[in-house]
């Protein structure tokens, strides 16, 4: 069964760098278009900010003037988006580990997506590198989209989608479609087979892009259809996007345990962390996952 996505509220790690507030341009242009509500967050982590060990007395004075500049930060940061994109805005502080204080908030509060950084510049940069991204689009219970410095282009018109030969996700198709009747979107259904797959293997892949072409086609959206024979899917998935002037990739996050909430598999982790283009992670949502890939393959039972 397919399902609709609705996106009414968007949550916003801010840290004050220059993606975190990229993220945010993207989440408040969406928000309009969805008439959503945005949530803003900054995350204190445990010990970041204690900067003499020796003189507690001291550290708690400056550990009260950094807390004060966060708060003008963020205050100042929600002003200039409800203005700038008309929507509602909520701001939030926490203390913690990052990726797990994003993720519970989005649990709270019943997020419909999230949208960060996954490089900043300076200064408060360093909370959401590298690691953190990962962590929140491995655990976290609604789709992120991850932003780098080079996305500033609003709005998502050329996606690509991109399927393997086993059963596709509807899910992430719907995600697409939702985002390409907003924004008038191009869908690029993306066949992908590995190097050494039979023909056997290509017919099943193609019987699952005549599946998604048929939903595109039923949506009205434009669309381009190939299939590619490649080594390595990661890096032909976004070779193909920088090709084609993509501005988004939709992936399935292809979870190896959700015990430890830190694996998002070795392809979608490559995309995530290699792709100038703002990335999509959509994970399932119901039924017990007993396998993933890529290009959104899963079975429940």
């Amino acid at each position: 069964m397919e399902t609709h996505y609705d996106i009414k509220k968007i949550l916003v790690p801010i840290d004050f760098s220059e993606t975190g507030l990229l993220a945010l341009e993207h989440a408040g242009f969406l928000a309009r278009l969805n008439k959503a509500e945005l949530l803003m967050i900054h995350i204190r982590p445990l010990n970041t900010y204690f900067f003499d060990f020796q003189e507690p007395a001291s550290r708690i004075e400056k550990m009260e003037q950094i807390n004060l500049i966060i708060e003008d930060k963020l205050r100042e940061t929600s002003e200039y988006a409800r203005t700038e994109f008309g929507v509602n805005v909520q701001t939030k502080c926490a203390d913690g580990r990052v990726a797990e204080e994003i993720v519970q908030t989005a649990r709270e509060e019943k997020t419909d997506l999230i949208v960060m950084g996954t490089h900043g510049s300076n200064g408060f940069a360093e909370l959401f590198l590298g690691s953190n991204a990962h962590k929140v689009v491995s655990i976290s219970p609604c789709p992120v989209i991850t932003v780098q410095t080079h996305a500033k282009k609003l709005g998502f018109t050329n996606i690509v989608l991109p399927i393997d030969r086993t059963a596709h996700s509807l899910e992430k198709v719907s995600m697409a479609l939702m985002l390409g009747n907003l924004y008038a979107s191009k869908i690029h259904i993306l066949g992908l087979l590995e190097q050494g797959e039979t023909e056997a293997d290509n017919a099943k892949l193609q019987l699952q892009l005549e599946r998604v072409q048929h939903l595109v086609e039923k949506s009205g959206l434009r669309f381009s259809r190939q299939t590619l024979t490649v080594k390595n899917i990661a890096q032909a998935t976004l070779k193909f996007a920088e090709e084609n002037d993509a501005d988004l990739i939709i992936i399935m996050t292809d979870h190896e345990s959700e015990m430890t909430g830190v694996f998002i598999g070795p392809l979608a982790k490559q995309i995530v962390n290699h792709s100038r283009i703002p990335v999509m992670s959509v994970r399932p949502r119901e039924g017990k996952l007993e396998s993933v890939t890529l290009g959104g393959a899963y079975s429940f039972y």
